[in-house]
């Protein structure tokens, strides 16, 4: 099994308030995710206990993620931890952090995982779907 840790921010030319009540449902991650296409079920809001379950269709596959937010600080972050994460992942917990900077919220993601297959490479994918989700988020500005 491998470990590891990885950070990804992202400038969103609004508000905190503007950015924490788009971000407070949990339905708005179909939103802001180009690929794979993200069904979203489970409980609405953002809110401790809540449950998340995501279906994420690959075209010629269809995987199931379910997670739970364990933490919530209104305006500041919430965490959720995977309850059934899709290979590559055996253990995944996400910080979503918001932070104020004037007219523009810094959101800063932090994941830590372990998986079946090398960091590195997680990491890579990793990356390449906070970029991707990156892209989303301005197409969609104002949120």
């Amino acid at each position: 099994m491998f470990k590891g840790k990885f950070c990804f921010e992202t400038t969103i030319n609004q508000p905190l308030n503007e950015v924490w009540a788009f971000f407070s449902k949990n339905t708005n991650l179909a939103e802001i995710t180009g690929f794979p296409k993200v069904k979203v079920t489970g409980d609405q809001e953002v809110s401790k206990g809540a449950r998340v379950n995501l279906e994420l269709n690959f075209v010629v596959l269809t995987l199931t993620w379910k997670a739970r937010i364990i933490d919530v600080k209104e305006g500041a972050f919430f965490t959720d931890v995977a309850e059934k994460a899709p290979f590559p992942f055996r253990i995944w917990t996400h910080t979503h952090r918001f932070v104020s900077e004037g007219s523009k919220t810094k959101m800063v993601d932090e994941v830590e995982f372990s998986s079946w297959i090398p960091a590195p490479i997680i990491k890579l994918m990793l990356y390449g779907m906070f970029f991707d989700r990156k892209k989303q988020i301005k197409k969609h500005e104002p949120l």
